[in-house]
C-alpha cells in the first residue's frame, strides 16, 4: 500500500489527511442527521440488461448526476480521472489537450492514441471511428443523468475495444417538463454556457442540450524549457444535441437523437493548430411484447472532418519549421443493434444480441516542408466492417447466488487500404500502395459469480477473454511528433486479451462500506510503437503485456449530509514478452503509473453550503517503451463550494490544481517536458426552473 512518503509533498497529503479525520471525528461528535442507506443501484453496461450492481461480478463504478455537477472537473475526463486506473494515452486533459492524446485505457493495459476502453453515449459508441480516441467535450455535463465505469473484459457483450472495460455515459430521459441552465466564467479567459431542456406533451418527450466553451489556455512548455516560440495553447468548442422520444403504448417507445459538435484548437506555437465538426445521428425502440420479451433495438450513422497542422520545434524552441498539413481527414461511419432479452424458467434471464458497423476513413496532408512550402502530398486510408453475435444468460439458482455467462463471436475485415505519395511541385508519385484485404474472426466467453455471503458481504469473480482491432489510422498512417517518425503497419493483428478478477463488497458498519478487487489481465499482440531508431519508430505488435493489481474502495457516510471516501489502486503492467523488441522485456507498460490514489470530502446541505475536497495521487510513468523518459509522480488537489438560492438558483465556486502543482505529461527525446492544466478557478451560476 502506498505511503504518504510517496507523495510529491507529503506535507499537504499529511495535512488532508488530519482535516478529513478530524471532520470525521466531529461529524460522529455533533448531531447526527439520517442515517445512511446505502443503495443498490441498478446497472445496464456490465450485462447490456438492466441487473442489479450486487449481482454484477465485474468492478462497477457509477457517478450520478449530483456527483457530476459537485466535481470541480472542467471536463469529463477530468472527472473521471477520480477512478483509480483511468487513463488517457497521457495524463494530458482535454481541456487544452489534442484530441490525439485523449484515448482512455483503463488497469494500467497501455494508453495509446486509439485508447483501450470502449466509451458508449446512451450505449452507442463514441469513440472516433478512424483511430479511436474521444472527444470529451461534445457531452453537455449538464444532460448527463449517470456515468457507468466497468473495469475489466467486456467483449463478450460489447465486442471490438472493449476488452479493457466499458465507459457509458447516459442522458437524462426526464419525465416531466425541466429546463437547466448553467454559466460560468474564470482565470485563462474561461467562459462556458451549458444547459438542458425537456418538454413532456402527453406520449411525445422533446428535449435539447447544448454547450458553449472558450479558454484562451496556457502555455505548456516547462517554465525553464520555453522559447520564442511557445504560445499559449487554446481551445473552444460547441455542441448541440436533440431528441425525441413517443410512448406509442406502455410497450413501446420509439426515440431519435441528432447532435453536433465542433472544435477548434491551437497548440504550443503558431501553426500548431487543429479543428472538427462531427455530425450524429440516432434512432430506435424499445419494445415489450407479451410473452415477456424485451427488444432494444438502435441504429447509427456518424460524420466527421477533422484537419490538424504540427510543426516541428528545434532545440531551444526559438524556431520552428511547419512538418504536416491534415488539411482534410473525412470518416463514415455506419451502424446498428439488436438485444432481446427474456426471462426463462428455473431463474434464467437469456439475452441474445448482434451489431455491426461500417467504417470508411482517410487522410489527406501534405508534409517535408522545404524552401517555405510544402513538397510533399500523402494520402492514407481504408474500411473497416465489424459484425458480431453474443448470447448471455443470467441464472440466479438461489437469492444469494448469481452465475453470469457470456459468449460473443466477432467478425471484422480490413479492405480497400491505401497509401500514397507524390511531389506537389513536379506531380511525380513517389508512393502508390494498395493492401490487401484482411479479415479476422474471434471467440470470447466470460463467466461471472456473485454469492451474497450475509446481508453485508457480496463475492464476486470473473473470467474473461476480448479482443481490439487496429484502427484504420494504425493501419495506413504515419506520424512525426517531438521530431520522431512512426510508421504504419497494415499488417496488424488484433490485440487479445485474456483476464479476470475476484473481489469484495463489504458493508462493514450502518456507515462503512468498502470494496477490494483483485485483478490480472494479459494482453497478447498489443499494437504498439517499435523504437527502431532514436527518431524512427514503428506501429507493431509487441508479444504480451501483463497487468495486475489491486483495487482498494472505502467509503464512510455517517449520515446523509457527509462523505469521506478513498480509493487505491496498485498496478503493475509490465512487458512479459516482446520477440521484436527485446530490450523492452520486463520493462513498465509507457504512461501506467503503479499507484495511483483518490481522496475525497464531501458536505451536502443545500440550506447552508456544498462544498468537496479531493485529492489526487498518481505515481510515476514513463514516456517511452524502453523506460528512459521519466515521468514524475504528482499530487493535485480540488475544491468546489455550492449554495442553493431561491427560486431555483444556485451559485458554485470551483478551484482544480489549487496548489497550481506543475505536473509532468509528456517527455519528448531532447528531454522537454510539457505540463499539465495549472491552477483553474471557476465561479458561475446554475438555474433550474
Amino acid at each position: 500500500m502506498v505511503t504518504i512518503s510517496a507523495f510529491k509533498q507529503p506535507a499537504i497529503a499529511v495535512a488532508m489527511l488530519l482535516v478529513m479525520t478530524t471532520t470525521t471525528l466531529l461529524i460522529n461528535a455533533g448531531e447526527m442527521a439520517d442515517s445512511t442507506v446505502w443503495l443498490d443501484d441498478v446497472v445496464t453496461t456490465a450485462t447490456r440488461t438492466p441487473a442489479r450492481q450486487r449481482d454484477v461480478a465485474s468492478n462497477v463504478t457509477v457517478m450520478t448526476r449530483d456527483e457530476i455537477q459537485a466535481s470541480a472537473a472542467s471536463t469529463v475526463d477530468e472527472l473521471l480521472k477520480q477512478i483509480p486506473g483511468f487513463t488517457l494515452l497521457r495524463q494530458e486533459s482535454s481541456f487544452v489537450g489534442h484530441p490525439t492524446t485523449q484515448g482512455p485505457s483503463l488497469r494500467g493495459i497501455g494508453g495509446t492514441a486509439a485508447g483501450r476502453t470502449l466509451v458508449l453515449l446512451d450505449g452507442i459508441p463514441i469513440n472516433d471511428p478512424l483511430a479511436g480516441w474521444v472527444y470529451w467535450g461534445r457531452i453537455s455535463k449538464e444532460s448527463i443523468e449517470r456515468i457507468e465505469v466497468v473495469r475489466g473484459g467486456s467483449s463478450s457483450v460489447w465486442g471490438n475495444r472493449a476488452f479493457g472495460g466499458v465507459i457509458n455515459i447516459i442522458t437524462r430521459a426526464p419525465t416531466e417538463r425541466t429546463y437547466q441552465i448553467a454559466a460560468k466564467g474564470g482565470n485563462l479567459g474561461i467562459l462556458e454556457f451549458d444547459g438542458f431542456g425537456a418538454e413532456v406533451v402527453g406520449p411525445l418527450t422533446l428535449s435539447v442540450s447544448g454547450n458553449y466553451f472558450t479558454t484562451d489556455g496556457y502555455v505548456r512548455t516547462r517554465r525553464n524549457q520555453r522559447g520564442a516560440v511557445d504560445e499559449k495553447s487554446d481551445a473552444s468548442h460547441k455542441s448541440l444535441m436533440l431528441g425525441a422520444s413517443y410512448a406509442a403504448s406502455e410497450d413501446v417507445t420509439v426515440f431519435l437523437q441528432g447532435s453536433t459538435f465542433s472544435e477548434d484548437r491551437h497548440g504550443d506555437t503558431d501553426q500548431h493548430e487543429n479543428a472538427t465538426d462531427l455530425y450524429y445521428i440516432r434512432g430506435g425502440a424499445d419494445i415489450n411484447t407479451g410473452d415477456g420479451s424485451n427488444w432494444q433495438i438502435n441504429a447509427f450513422a456518424h460524420k466527421q472532418d477533422f484537419e490538424s497542422a504540427f510543426t516541428s520545434v528545434a532545440a531551444g524552441r526559438n524556431t520552428f519549421t511547419p512538418a504536416v498539413d491534415q488539411f482534410d481527414v473525412p470518416t463514415d461511419s455506419l451502424g446498428a443493434n439488436l438485444v432481446w432479452s427474456k426471462d426463462i424458467a428455473l431463474d434464467h434471464t437469456l439475452s441474445i444480441g448482434t451489431d455491426f458497423q461500417w467504417i470508411d476513413g482517410e487522410i489527406r496532408e501534405e508534409g517535408r516542408f522545404v524552401g517555405g512550402q510544402f513538397t510533399r502530398l500523402r494520402t492514407a486510408g481504408g474500411e473497416q466492417y465489424f459484425s458480431g453475435v453474443f448470447l448471455q444468460d443470467a441464472w440466479s439458482p438461489s437469492d444469494r447466488w448469481q452465475v453470469v455467462t457470456a459468449a460473443r463471436f466477432d467478425y471484422y475485415r480490413n479492405f480497400n487500404g491505401f497509401r500514397g505519395e507524390q511531389n506537389i511541385q513536379t506531380g511525380a508519385v513517389t508512393r502508390d500502395e494498395s493492401f490487401s484485404s484482411q479479415d479476422e474472426s474471434t471467440f470470447n466467453p466470460s463467466v461471472g459469480l456473485t454469492f451474497a455471503a450475509t446481508d453485508s458481504l457480496s463475492l464476486r469473480s470473473s473470467a474473461y477473454g476480448g479482443y481490439r482491432a487496429p484502427t484504420i489510422n494504425e493501419l495506413y498512417r504515419g506520424f512525426f511528433s517531438g521530431g520522431v517518425r512512426t510508421d504504419p503497419n497494415p499488417r496488424l493483428e488484433s490485440e487479445r486479451l485474456v483476464g479476470g478478477e475476484i473481489g469484495a463488497d463489504y458493508e462493514i458498519t450502518e456507515s462503512l462500506f468498502g470494496r477490494i478487487t483483485g485483478f490480472w489481465v494479459e494482453v497478447k499482440d498489443p499494437v504498439t510503437n517499435v523504437t527502431i531508431t532514436p527518431t524512427v519508430r514503428q506501429r507493431d505488435n509487441l508479444g504480451r503485456v501483463r497487468s495486475k493489481g489491486i483495487e482498494l474502495e472505502l467509503e464512510y457516510r455517517p449520515n446523509t449530509r457527509w462523505k469521506v471516501s478513498g480509493s487505491y489502486m496498485y498496478d503493475d503492467a509490465r512487458v512479459v514478452s516482446a520477440p521484436n523488441e527485446p530490450q523492452t522485456k520486463g520493462k513498465r507498460v509507457p504512461h501506467a503509473p503503479k499507484h495511483h490514489v483518490v481522496l475525497q470530502l464531501a458536505y451536502t446541505n443545500p440550506e447552508l453550503i456544498s462544498f468537496s475536497i479531493q485529492g489526487r495521487y498518481v505515481g510515476n510513468r514513463f514516456e517511452d517503451d524502453v523506460n528512459t523518459l521519466d515521468l514524475d509522480d504528482f499530487f493535485v488537489l480540488d475544491a468546489t463550494a455550492s449554495r442553493e438560492l431561491r427560486g431555483g438558483v444556485e451559485v458554485f465556486l470551483s478551484m482544480e490544481n489549487l496548489l497550481d502543482r506543475e505536473y509532468e505529461v509528456s517527455r519528448s527525446g531532447r528531454n522537454e517536458v510539457r505540463n499539465n492544466t495549472p491552477f483553474i478557478v471557476q465561479t458561475g451560476i446554475r438555474v433550474t426552473f
